[in-house]
Formats: C-alpha cells, structure tokens, sequence
C-alpha cells in the first residue's frame, strides 16, 4: 500500500512501564510507517517518561498530565491532539503483529466502511489462548450483534476520523468503554471485520470475583442503551442472561430476575432452567 494517509495511533499509560517498551517497539515497527504515536502519560507515578530519552523516532509524542483520570480521557486527550486522518487506539500492555495497520486500512478502504476492527489473540499468564471476537460478524446486522456481545477491543479499532469526533470515549465508563463505543458506532456508522488476529493481548482468568466487580459495568452499560435493546429482543434476552451469570454464584434471586426476563423474551429451555435453578436453591 502507498503511504499517503497519516494514521495517528492514540496509547493511554498508566503505570505500565515495564509493559510499555514492548506495546512501543510493536508499533514503531509496523510496515506501514505514515504514523504518528501519541503517548499519554495519565499521571502515572513509576517515571515513564525516562523511556523516551532513547527513543529518537520523531513520529513518536510523549504528552502528560499530573492527575490520574482513566483510559477513555487519555485516548480523548491524545486523539484531540492528533493530526491523522485516521486513528487507531492500542493498549499499554498488549502488542500489534507487524501488518496491523497496513492490512486493517486496505480493508477499511476496500471495504468502504468508516471503522473496522480486526481480531485478536488472547493469552492467559499461564499461556492458554484463544481467537477474538468469538462469534462472527455480519456488517448488515451490526447494531443487534453489537448489544449481544462486544466483539472489537480498543486496540483492534481503527477509524476515519469522524468517527471519534462525533462519538468520543464516555469518560463515566472504567470498564466496557470499548463496547460502549462500539455500540454508537455501530448505530452511526458503517463497520466492517477484519477476521485476523492482527493483536497479541494478555488477559487475567475469569473468577467470581471478576464476575461481581464487572457485573456494575454491564448494568451500566445496559441501561445506557436501555432503549436500543427495547428494539432488539434477542439481544436484549443474551444480556440478561449475561447479567444473571454473573450474579450466579452470589445473588441468586437477583440472577432469577434477570433469568426470568431473559426467558420471557428468548422462551428458551437454557434460559428456563436457570431460572428455575436461582429460583429454588
């Protein structure tokens, strides 16, 4: 691909020092190399800055400010002060393969899309892995899959620049933020899949103390598009459902409530027995 387009790559960090090298070394050595990196420092403590004393690649930004304000004001503020015509974001601990970007823009060109995602690898600590998004994607359908289940990280998104400028990150958002992003810009735009791994990410295993913590997010996130899943009653059913899992273990009658609507909406035996299972035990 010609190098003509600038694509800005927005990478929030926080205390990932020790991380960040490697999420940098990925990215500078893309084989598409219009870029410019705009690092944002968010009042990390562990002196990050020094990384940058050997780094002298000027498509390479280091901006910072004092006070902690979480991931989605960080890509904001570095996506605000982009000059790319596309942007991508990437997280501080997780790395791109080298032809990320210069596969993902030809799709998005090809594809005529206004943003695109592409897959990715998840692995464990302990080295188990598995392909992202698990579920397929049909570009026609994109609102409904959307709400069912995310399918597009941060760090697989890439987008004309519209995009951001009209959505923006929801800074109310720790958790989720990326599928709340995706679910306006799935609403607004037209997105298209790139079904390659094209990121290597590390993630912590499921627990029920990953599940309890995370269930406030969900709910969260369901009740800002309460009203889109009013239009969707399927994937309205596989929230719910999702939301009983994960009080499952801890609160079953509020499990059964959400079992219970999941059920009226899906009338599906899997939905019924669980239900009935958070209703008696």
């Amino acid at each position: 691909m010609e190098n003509k387009d600038l694509v800005s790559v927005v990478i929030p960090c926080y205390n990932r020092k020790d991380r960040l090298l490697a999420c940098l070394s990925s990215v500078l050595s893309q084989s598409y190399d219009n870029i410019e990196i705009i690092v944002v420092d968010d009042g990390s403590t562990d002196n990050v800055r020094e990384l940058f004393t050997n780094i002298a690649d000027p498509r390479l930004r280091f901006l910072r400010y004092e006070k902690n304000q979480g991931a989605c004001h960080a890509r904001n503020y570095g996506a605000e002060r982009s000059r790319g015509e596309y942007i991508a974001f990437q997280d501080s601990d997780d790395v791109w393969y080298p032809d990320k970007i210069e596969r993902q823009l030809a799709f998005l060109k090809d594809s005529g899309a206004d943003m695109c995602f592409c897959g990715m690898d998840r692995v464990s600590a302990q080295g188990n892995g598995y392909y992202f998004p698990v579920h397929g994607f049909s570009p026609e359908n994109a609102l409904e899959q959307f709400l069912a289940e995310n399918r597009a990280g941060t760090q697989t998104m890439l987008m004309r620049r519209q995009v951001f400028e009209r959505l923006r990150f929801d800074e109310s958002f720790r958790r989720y933020q990326d599928w709340d992003f995706a679910i306006r810009a799935a609403a607004n735009f037209k997105l298209s899949y790139l079904p390659l791994a094209l990121v290597r990410s590390e993630v912590g295993e499921d627990s029920i103390s990953f599940a309890v913590k995370s269930y406030p997010a969900l709910q969260k996130l369901y009740m800002k598009h309460q009203e889109l899943y009013k239009q969707y009653p399927a994937a309205d059913a596989v929230m719910n459902r999702r939301m009983g899992k994960r009080l499952h273990e801890t609160d079953k009658k509020a499990a059964a409530r959400h079992f219970a609507y999941s059920f009226r909406l899906s009338r599906s035996f899997y939905d019924f027995c669980y239900m009935i299972a958070d209703s008696i035990l």
